[in-house]
């Protein structure tokens, strides 16, 4: 049989609206766009679950749309429902199925990876219902009440083999469900669908719920497609439309650096704003074409994160071009865990740090075993890995591709890694940057600048990869160019500055 499982609506006879009945609320879900029910009964007699599936059966079965009965075996074989659901402590999966035989649809509830591992040796389900995605009220007993986020699912949907299909549930609604279908996704597996209860069973309007959550999973947005730009077009060109775009970046940046990055970001001819007045995020991302933003955890807080968060989510809205530097991310399991919250919250477009960094980040993907490797890749903001070049380009790749951003990885030699596997090394710079407080979280200014700039007037069709590698030659050619003046680093300070100013206006090409 084949199944669509794109919108699951598990049902709740508990949470119905006083102006409509359980029947109503599934009538307008089925004639609306839902693809799947499950009839979801736990506090009903046996003989009233087997009345009210077999309502429910004659909604379901003329639309095509297979019914599956949560847990009751007994009751989807009196009804010949399509199928039956359950979970880690209801009964054991090959048992449902040899009762069901082979032809009835099977599902089995997952909370994390070695769940999935064990339907996977067992081989008898059909789908499994990944989560908990989302905090959530519908099921009180969940193991993470908090849920586990976009970065959960991945690592759950990692385990599975290619023949079992799956759908995220637990606290997806109107509000999370695009960026849920998007961001979970690993290697070529993403996920099938998404199941949801009460933003269609607790509805007002169910029908009008239905319809517009169908419409959220059909639409793509700008940061879900990977733009390529093949074209010839000249380092110098592509400066010259950031330049003469004069974009705005936003920055929620630590104390020590912002009145560093708010130089370098005019001296390449952009405009920053440091901002951390969450009522105005709105204005500036609806109402500001050429903006990005620069989300810094340099110096995170409780209400620092919170800024944060609400700056991603009203960015993602608009579409408007976002880098992450997760400083120090690797010093603490309380920074790591600040990362993890935000990637879980939203899309970034450029994740940009050094090598220690981007090797902690890469324990929140897929392919890092937890419980693996414990050991520290940073003292304070200072990189100590002693990883090669062969295991950083691959894990930043890993990183890439799981959240679906390009990776920018500084030192010596800087990659610029995409989710699609391009890469390129810029060298220069100069050893004596590291002495200079600013000049790692300033280069996200830069990058911000040039994304901002390509999105309100494209230069190289939208490619983020593209942009991204310019904005890391400009900066570190200037650098490399400060440095033949002083190797002091309050005077290399200023030269830096100027020397910005002038490629910005001026940059030729360089095999750097």
């Amino acid at each position: 049989m084949a199944v669509d499982y794109s919108l699951y609506l598990v049902t709740d006879s508990t949470m119905i609206p006083s102006s409509s009945t359980f029947l109503k609320q599934v009538e307008d879900a089925v004639n609306n766009g839902v693809t799947l029910i499950q009839l979801r009964e736990k506090e009903i007699s046996t003989l009233d679950f087997i009345e009210r599936a077999k309502e429910v059966h004659k909604l379901t079965k003329p639309k095509n749309i297979p019914l599956i009965i949560n847990d009751r075996v007994d009751v989807a074989l009196a009804v010949d429902a399509e199928g039956v659901h359950v979970g880690q402590d209801d009964m054991p999966a090959t048992l449902a199925r040899k009762l069901l035989g082979p032809n009835k649809i099977l599902g089995v509830t997952c909370s994390n990876p070695e769940e999935v591992k064990q339907v996977v040796r067992e081989g008898v389900a059909d789908y499994v219902g990944l989560g908990t995605t989302f905090a959530t009220n519908t099921k009180k007993d969940v193991k993470t009440p908090g849920g586990v986020g976009p970065i959960g699912i991945r690592k759950q949907m990692h385990e599975l083999s290619k023949d079992i299909r799956c759908v995220a549930i637990g606290g997806i609604n109107h509000s999370n469900a695009n960026r849920v279908i998007h961001q979970c996704r690993v290697g070529n597996k993403r996920l099938d669908g998404i199941a949801v209860v009460s933003c269609i069973m607790a509805s007002e309007d169910a029908a009008e719920a239905t319809r517009t959550l169908r419409a959220e999973l059909e639409y793509i947005p700008d940061w879900a497609v990977t733009k390529l730009f093949e074209k010839d077009i000249s380092v110098h060109s592509i400066i010259e439309n950031m330049t003469g775009s004069h974009p705005l970046v936003h920055h929620i940046t630590n104390n020590v650096v912002k009145n560093f990055s708010a130089n370098v970001t005019l001296a390449i001819g952009a405009s920053p704003i440091m901002s951390e007045l969450p009522e105005e995020f709105e204005e500036f991302a609806s109402g500001i074409p050429n903006i990005g933003l620069v989300i810094n955890l340099g110096t995170p807080n409780t209400e620092l994160m919170k800024v944060f968060s609400k700056a991603l989510t009203v960015y993602n809205r608009y579409n408007k071009p976002i880098v992450f530097d997760p400083v120090a991310c690797g010093a603490s399991k309380a920074r790591l865990e600040s990362c993890r919250k935000l990637l879980n919250q939203g899309f970034v477009t450029v994740i940009k740090g050094n090598v220690g960094e981007i090797m902690s980040i890469w324990k929140l993907t897929p392919y890092y075993l937890e419980g693996g490797d414990g050991e520290s890749q940073m003292r304070g903001v200072d990189s100590i890995s002693n990883a090669q070049e062969a295991e950083v380009t691959e894990k930043g790749f890993q990183v890439a591709s799981t959240f679906g951003c390009t990776v920018v990885i500084t030192g010596k030699r800087n990659y610029i890694l995409s989710s699609d596997k391009r890469s390129v090394v810029v060298t220069g710079g100069d050893p004596v940057m590291g002495s200079i407080t600013g000049t790692g979280c300033s280069l996200g200014s830069t990058i911000a600048a040039f994304l901002a700039a390509e999105k309100a007037n494209p230069a190289v069709g939208g490619d983020v990869w593209k942009a991204t590698e310019v904005a890391v030659r400009l900066y570190n050619s200037a650098g490399a160019d400060a440095a033949r003046k002083s190797q002091s680093p309050g005077s290399f300070m200023i030269t830096f500055l100027d020397k910005l100013s002038e490629l910005s206006q001026n940059f030729e090409a360089k095999n750097t």
